[in-house]
C-alpha cells in the first residue's frame, strides 16, 4: 500500500469515525507510523524516511495548519511534526471533532503533495526519454 492509499484510507475512516459510524482509525496510525519510520537503504520499500529526510520539510510544512508552519524552523522540524502527530492521534482516539478534522485535512494535504510530487516525477521521466528520441532533423 503506497503513502497516497493509506492517507486516503485515513481520510475516509475519520469521516466515518466523525459520523459515529466507527470506533476508531486504524489507518491513521498506519499512515503515521508509515510516515515515522526510516526507510531501508536496500530491498523493499515498507516505508519512507519522511522525519529524517530534510527534503520532506516542504511536504509536512504545507500540511501543518499555517501559524504552525509558519513557524516552524528546519533544526526543529522532526521534533515539531512528531508532536503535531502525537497531538492529532491523541485527539482522534479521544474522538475530538476539530482534531479530526485537522487529522483529515493534514492526510489530505499529504496525500495531494505526494500525488503533484509522483506527478512531477513523472513529467520529468517522460521529457527526458522524449528527449533522448528526438532526432537531430526534427528540430531543424
Amino acid at each position: 500500500m503506497t503513502p497516497i492509499d493509506m492517507s486516503s484510507e485515513a481520510i475516509l475512516q475519520l469521516e466515518e469515525l466523525k459520523q459515529g459510524l466507527r470506533e476508531d482509525a486504524p489507518a491513521l496510525h498506519t499512515l503515521f507510523k508509515f510516515l515515522r519510520t526510516p526507510a531501508p537503504a536496500f530491498g523493499d520499500q515498507k516505508s519512507v524516511s519522511m522525519l529524517a529526510d530534510v527534503r520532506s520539510y516542504a511536504l509536512f510544512r504545507d500540511a501543518l495548519p499555517t501559524k504552525q508552519a509558519n513557524s516552524v524552523k528546519l533544526t526543529d522540524f522532526e521534533r515539531v511534526v512528531e508532536q503535531y502527530l502525537e497531538a492529532l492521534e491523541g485527539g482522534v482516539k479521544a474522538k475530538n471533532a476539530l482534531k479530526i478534522d485537522a487529522a483529515k485535512r493534514f492526510c489530505l494535504s499529504i496525500s495531494d503533495s505526494l500525488i503533484a510530487q509522483q506527478s512531477k516525477e513523472l513529467y520529468q521521466r517522460r521529457e527526458r526519454v522524449d528527449a533522448r528520441y528526438m532526432h537531430y532533423e526534427s528540430v531543424l
